[in-house]
């Protein structure tokens, strides 16, 4: 008897977080999504030599943090552990700037313009190959964001 409730709670475990990942790549490809017509209606305003636009970044950052920990935490008990809240902001941090940056790549290899325009600031000389490196810079950039605002927001959704 003890065994079949082992494994009943064993399954219902492996089905949630099932779910739970698809939920947090879910949100993590719409936070991703929305970062990539931010950035498009930047360069469409040719405001990309204002760097405080850049923190918005983090602003969109944040706010699929706070959707997909929300949508997760209603899914189990209305709260969730540490642990399991620090692995749902990686997965949605994963998923928004992994295919960011390889946008970010893909346009740069494009965008001739740009281009010269990155190397032509004082941290733009030292990208070589450029797209690649910027593209890398954008992904650490984004995944380290990612997980500090995921430590600083849990503890709002962590299980009391």
């Amino acid at each position: 008897m003890e065994t079949s409730q082992v494994y009943t709670r064993e399954k219902h475990l492996k089905r949630s977080n099932s779910q739970l990942s698809t939920i947090s790549i879910g949100v993590g490809l719409a936070t991703s999504f929305a970062l990539v017509i931010y950035f498009v209606l930047i360069r469409t305003f040719a405001l990309e030599s204002i760097f405080y636009l850049r923190l918005v970044n983090a602003v969109i950052l944040l706010a699929g943090l706070l959707i997909g920990e929300r949508l997760c935490s209603s899914r189990i008990a209305h709260k969730i552990d540490y642990l399991k809240g620090i692995r749902i902001g990686t997965q949605i941090t994963l998923a928004a700037t992994i295919p960011y940056s390889i946008f970010i790549w893909t346009y740069l290899k494009m965008d001739s313009e740009l281009l010269a325009f990155i190397q032509n600031t004082n941290f733009g000389r030292y990208l070589n190959p450029l797209p690649a490196c910027a593209a890398g810079i954008v992904a650490i950039e984004g995944f380290v964001s990612g997980l500090v605002l995921t430590y600083v927001i849990m503890p709002y959704f962590k299980r009391k």
